[in-house]
């Protein structure tokens, strides 16, 4: 759509990603069987703005996550079927543990008997590509005028997970109370003229994964109900960004009968359209008017009033993020080796597949991928990644290239300009796990192998975290000029989040004379 650049603009659209039945699903080392069943809809929605030549997309797709070179070439092919800046495109995967893979790159890893990607699987990988590309561009071509209002809730849904023993150390994962948890609800709508909701964007930092590993069925988990709520209610589409969630999931996860899944999508809903409850999108005054009806009344009429488009910009940066020392050479051998036997031992045994892919997992198909790689002579010290900023107005919408810790989100929010500040972790590529820099020394999951369902020959270093952040927040600066940040010590998150502008109150204007 050819659009006036003095109006704001947006647009939407979403896809049905159903896969054909009988694929594997992503998620889970223990799970053996393909899906069986449809559970919840799977899908691609996006939403497109534009304003004064500057296009912006949002697109959240139902997928664990699609990784590196695959990453990279699908952002491509969306910039070059829209016409939009790669800066200003977000791909976002939900994340769901539900869902076949979405790359090649991914496919092997979490202890499969055969780590190569069979022809289905394939199949459905370009499907989805194409899928998003299709999406994205049938929200460019939706453009209409629109105004934009934006709004930050709170629920209390999620728990952080890295469980702590007597001594600090994280050997499960549980539930942890002192744990960081980001519970807030960045929203932002998208209306016409007559208030109707074109899209409406909501994010939460949290693991999807209160459907239990045990349904054999495609899922989005819980932000399909949330999706389907906001559709529903507002009449307009819903996009959902995944948050900051790796070290949080559900309080009450992996249960079998659907009941979470669709009490969490639905109070997400919910808080998301309270968050912007009186906030007007568009600007307007209140005008008196007089009516005879017996005796006189003096009414009061909403009435717009001009204002500027909302400011609409983007800026990307390439980060390269350093990696813990790899293993040696020999070293990477002895492991093959030594899971070779157990699996062979096991087996024999009568070891159940599951209990073998768990020994894959920890010991071969990762570890082959790492000896090629060392023996190539030029295995990797650090990955890179691209973080994004986008403004529309005054909120913003930050990435981060993975799986980040909560506190890591928050960091960034805390810094932020913007009145609010979306942080979409899983977005453009997923390299690994980022905990922060005091969890290292805590061990468990994150940390400690978080890497391995990642194919990288080790993890992301500690100062990731200040690297992150402190990239973050720069970019976010450039986009506000006119505003200074929050002055927050340091680079480590406190918990406490600024609040947005108070939602403004409604006065009874002064009494006018009215024929």
């Amino acid at each position: 759509m050819k659009t006036n650049d003095t109006i704001f603009h947006a647009g939407a659209a979403s896809r049905s990603i159903d896969p054909p039945l009988g694929l594997p699903m992503s998620g889970s080392v223990q799970r053996v069987s393909p899906a069986t069943s449809r559970f919840a809809a799977l899908e691609v929605s996006a939403v497109a703005f534009a304003s004064g030549g500057t296009r912006v997309i949002l697109c959240g797709v139902d997928n664990i996550g699609i990784q590196g070179a695959e990453a990279e070439q699908l952002l491509r092919r969306v910039a070059a079927a829209t016409g939009v800046d790669p800066a200003g495109i977000v791909l976002n995967w939900s994340h769901t543990h539900h869902a076949p893979p979405g790359c090649r790159a991914l496919c092997g890893l979490i202890g499969e008997r055969d780590p190569e990607p069979s022809d289905e699987v394939l199949a459905y990988i370009d499907f989805l590509h194409s899928q998003i590309v299709e999406t994205c561009m049938t929200a460019c071509d939706r453009l209409e005028p629109a105004w934009i209002r934006w709004g930050m809730g709170s629920v209390d849904e999620a728990i952080n997970r890295r469980q702590r023993d007597a001594d600090g150390n994280v050997t499960k994962i549980g539930w942890e109370p002192e744990g960081a948890v980001d519970s807030s609800v960045p929203v932002l709508q998208a209306v016409r003229a007559d208030g109707s909701a074109i899209a409406t964007v909501v994010s939460y930092a949290c693991h999807p994964v209160t459907t239990g590993v045990d349904i054999l069925g495609y899922s989005p988990d819980y932000p399909g109900p949330l999706r389907d709520f906001i559709r529903q209610t507002t009449g307009g589409e819903c996009v959902f960004l995944q948050g900051a969630g790796a070290d949080i999931m559900p309080r009450v996860a992996f249960e079998s009968t659907g009941e979470s899944m669709r009490e969490m999508g639905l109070r997400l809903g919910i808080e998301a359209l309270h968050a912007l409850a009186d906030r007007r999108a568009r600007a307007a005054s209140l005008r008196e008017e007089g009516l005879v009806s017996g005796t006189g009344l003096r009414l009061f009429r909403w009435e717009p009033c001009d204002e500027p488009a909302p400011r609409l910009a983007a800026c990307s940066v390439e980060v390269e993020f350093p990696l813990l020392p790899h293993p040696k050479l020999e070293e990477i051998q002895a492991l093959i080796a030594r899971t070779e036997a157990d699996i062979e031992q096991a087996a024999a045994d009568g070891a159940t597949e599951s209990a073998l892919r768990v020994l894959r997992f920890h010991g071969l198909n990762w570890a082959r991928r790492v000896e090629k790689e060392l023996l190539s002579g030029a295995p990797r010290h650090s990955e890179r990644g691209t973080i994004h900023a986008i403004r529309i107005g005054d909120g913003a919408i930050i990435t981060g290239p993975g799986e980040m810790f909560a506190e890591i989100g928050l960091a960034v929010k805390e810094r932020s300009p913007a009145d609010v500040t979306l942080y979409a972790g899983y977005s453009n590529g997923e390299i690994s796990y980022f905990p922060t820099a005091a969890e290292y020394p805590r061990g468990g999951y994150e940390p400690t192998y978080g890497h391995k369902p990642y194919g990288l020959p080790a993890q992301v270093s500690p100062e990731c975290e200040r690297l992150l952040i402190e990239t973050s927040v720069r970019l976010l600066l450039s986009l506000f000029p006119e505003r200074t940040a929050p002055v927050v010590p340091g680079w480590t998150a406190t918990g406490r989040l600024p609040e947005p502008p108070a939602k403004p109150r409604i006065t009874r204007p002064a009494i006018q004379t009215v024929p």
